[in-house]
């Protein structure tokens, strides 16, 4: 159930001028600059596996049961990892235009398209983690 947010680059640059454009506004403050929509980590699975035309299981396993270091295990983390950014809406009027799930289903597009998804690919620390959970790993039979 960890959050996470994910940050489109035409949300970030637009934040990112809005500042450059109000030097008053900004000065000496701090701001996050990241979307504002969280998404829980299974949502995120979810809607890149959509985004793929995929389907997704979502295995959920105690790292030290497994023998992981959950801090290797990337991109997903042990612990929420979002910021908000408060202090772009109140002092710029920023606002998010982006929709995650069509960026994700353009994203895929992209990669899919530069042939980057044909070369092989080995996911090691994940068939670690599902053999220590009893699944086995896509394209190995038990």
């Amino acid at each position: 159930m960890q959050l996470t947010n994910i940050a489109h680059v035409r949300d970030l640059s637009s934040m990112l001028a809005l500042a450059v454009e109000s030097p008053g506004a900004v000065a000496g403050r701090i701001f996050n600059c990241v979307s504002d929509r969280a998404v829980t980590l299974d949502g995120m699975a979810r809607l890149c596996a959509a985004a793929a035309g995929a389907a997704v299981e979502i295995v959920h396993y105690d790292p030290a049961a497994a023998g992981v270091d959950a801090k290797k295990a990337f991109p997903f983390r042990n612990m929420h990892f979002y910021a908000e950014p408060r202090a772009a809406k109140e002092a710029l009027g920023w606002a998010s235009t982006t929709n995650l799930p069509e960026d994700l289903k353009e994203r895929y597009a992209e990669y899919a398209g530069s042939g980057r998804g044909d070369k092989a690919m080995t996911f090691d620390l994940d068939d670690k983690i599902l053999a220590a959970v009893g699944k086995a790993p896509a394209g190995v039979t038990v």
